[in-house]
């Protein structure tokens, strides 16, 4: 907010002219009031302030999460702050850490009813539970190469983990290839602002 819009104009029309610099591609425009009703007419609804008491902020979130819209709550308070967001059910999440994909190179597959990988010990890898791997250029174990990604179900140390992967019926692997992370899709479930105040 500029000097000159002091007493002349709403914060929201002061900000609303930089708001449309920061993306062509986004409508946006200043709406006046805003209702309980209205709000299932966008897709994500943001509150950044309490000004008309939790019970409505309350209601309003319940009703984002029973039609899927997404809601974010954010407020300042001083030197604290917080933000709580609710995307419903089985939200998809594409990318759950926005990290590059990584890849290092095998040096062991074991024939297990739960495979373990064995990377080369000059790089220790990243990888995590829940993780999805592919691989590729694997020799003598030609099944693994050009599959689905496979779920990493544990985390042996820096140089192994384990695949939910059955090779006990599969040659055993010769030498080379390597092993990448693949995004893949997740579903996380959100709780509705009433359920997480009396569970945080």
């Amino acid at each position: 907010m500029r000097p000159e819009h002091v007493g002349k104009t709403s914060r929201a029309e002061a900000a609303v002219s930089q708001l449309k610099e920061l993306n062509s591609n986004v409508k946006v425009n200043v709406k006046p009031t805003l209702e309980i009703a209205d709000l299932v007419n966008y897709n994500v609804v943001c509150y950044t302030e309490n000004l008309k008491g939790i019970k409505h902020i309350v209601e309003a979130n319940e009703i984002c999460h029973e039609k899927r819209i997404g809601f974010i709550l954010s407020e300042t308070l001083g030197l604290l702050g917080y933000t709580f967001t609710d995307f419903g059910e089985k939200h998809p999440v594409n990318d759950a850490d926005g990290e590059q994909t990584k890849s290092f190179m095998v040096v062991n597959v074991s024939n297990d009813e739960q495979a373990q990988i064995m990377v080369h010990e000059d790089k220790r890898h990243s990888y995590q539970e829940g993780d999805h791997v592919k691989f590729v250029e694997i020799e003598g174990m030609p099944e693994l190469n050009n599959r689905q990604p496979v779920e990493i179900t544990k985390v042996d140390g820096p140089f192994a983990f384990r695949i939910n992967l059955d090779t006990r019926q599969f040659p055993k692997y010769e030498r080379q290839g390597l092993v990448e992370d693949v995004k893949v899709t997740k579903y996380k479930n959100f709780h509705s602002l009433a359920k997480s105040y009396l569970r945080p």
